[in-house]
């Protein structure tokens, strides 16, 4: 899956927020915790909410900045059967930020849908928090 958001902020003040836990927690709308594990890996606390249920867990996760290709890798395994990969590539356009976000899902759980679907609806809301951020 391919995501594209174009933000008001530079891409530098946009990757501090992807790499940084403590302001990605701040403007994530789903993530409220983190726990640093050491050597770029965390443990994401998570709570969403299914069918007005809330529902939370916690899952490894791993953040790595690709200098050079202004881009930001994230890794997870959520639940040991969803792997998720994804990296945001990062681009000064028109005075504004391009966002190229490419997410890809591993599991044997027919939960690709159900995962576009979530991931659209938090990360379109994560960029319009950090576009909000002062």
């Amino acid at each position: 899956m391919m995501l594209t958001f174009h933000i008001n902020k530079s891409p530098e003040i946009v990757k501090d927020y992807l790499t940084d836990m403590e302001k990605f927690v701040e403007v994530h709308p789903v993530i409220y915790k983190f726990e640093n594990k050491g050597k770029n890996e965390y443990l994401i606390f998570e709570r969403l909410e299914f069918l007005f249920i809330p529902v939370s867990f916690t899952y490894p996760a791993k953040i790595e900045l690709d200098e050079k290709n202004n881009r930001v890798i994230m890794s997870a395994i959520v639940k040991k059967v969803i792997h998720i990969n994804m990296h945001f590539d990062l681009e000064k356009k028109d005075g504004k930020t391009k966002i190229t976000e490419v997410v890809m899902f591993r599991s044997f759980l027919p939960v690709n849908f159900l995962m576009e679907r979530i991931f659209k609806k938090q990360h379109t809301k994560l960029f319009e928090n950090i576009e909000a951020t002062k």
